[in-house]
């Protein structure tokens, strides 16, 4: 568990991590957010945390996977812990300062100069949106990003997260960050339509990598692929 200002966050990681290599930081989806569609959660801890899940295949040798804020925790641990943190606020600016906080705890532990995020689902934002804070930042990595979430939620008639902070609104903070979005033909969870829109705010020519998985779901079958699919690099728009 790393503690931050405002939250605890759940942290599953190497014991020791290895000095001077880059950091790879994986952060877990919204989870069990609401029951029914219009009964919310008391607990948002994943039924199938899919970050999890890719992060144990990643070979690379610091790699850390954070849970997002009221997930795996108990009792005292449960600060701050609201409903709308798992809502409306799940990209709140004091959530997104909790994992820089988080982030750079790990750094340090690492003596690391570089951090590559993986964010899944809603992980995603919350990747973008610490990635565009972080001079240190290397690369970005989403599945089934929820990258604009004003666009989301007007594709899939839910309430606008007005609390939360827009990760498309970043782009020109995350202009310099290598990055592709993956996604899956079938997912009706987070169509690849919500990360199109987020590239669709780049200028011509400097627009981030969208790759969509025909036979992909939200949850079908980023694992079984992962490895392969994390295996080539990362570059920027135009370079080699």
């Amino acid at each position: 568990m790393i503690e931050t200002a405002a939250f605890d966050l759940y942290s599953f990681g190497p014991d020791r991590l290895v000095p001077g290599a880059p950091l790879v930081v994986y952060i877990e989806g919204d989870g069990y957010s609401w029951i029914s569609r219009d009964r919310i959660s008391d607990d948002p801890t994943p039924r199938r945390p899919l970050a999890l899940e890719l992060a144990v295949t990643d070979p690379r040798p610091n790699v850390v996977y954070l849970a997002r804020p009221c997930q795996y925790v108990r009792d005292g641990s449960r600060r701050n812990c609201q409903p709308a943190y798992w809502d409306t606020a799940g990209y709140a600016p004091e959530v997104i300062a909790a994992f820089d906080a988080a982030i750079g705890l790990l750094v340090r532990r690492a003596a690391a100069s570089q951090v590559f995020y993986v964010g899944y689902s809603g992980g995603g934002a919350v990747a973008a949106l610490v990635a565009a804070r972080r001079q240190d930042s290397a690369g970005l990595i989403t599945v089934a990003g929820v990258l604009d979430h004003g666009a989301w939620t007007r594709l899939d008639g839910l309430e606008p997260l007005r609390y939360s902070l827009e990760p498309a609104d970043e782009v020109t903070r995350l202009l310099s960050v290598p990055q592709r979005h993956l996604s899956g033909g079938r997912d009706r969870t987070v169509p690849s339509a919500v990360a199109r829109a987020f590239a669709a705010r780049y200028p011509e020519g400097r627009r981030p990598q969208i790759e969509v998985l025909a036979d992909y779901d939200h949850e079908c079958c980023w694992a079984e692929r992962w490895r392969e699919l994390i295996s080539r690099p990362l570059t920027l728009p135009g370079e080699p």
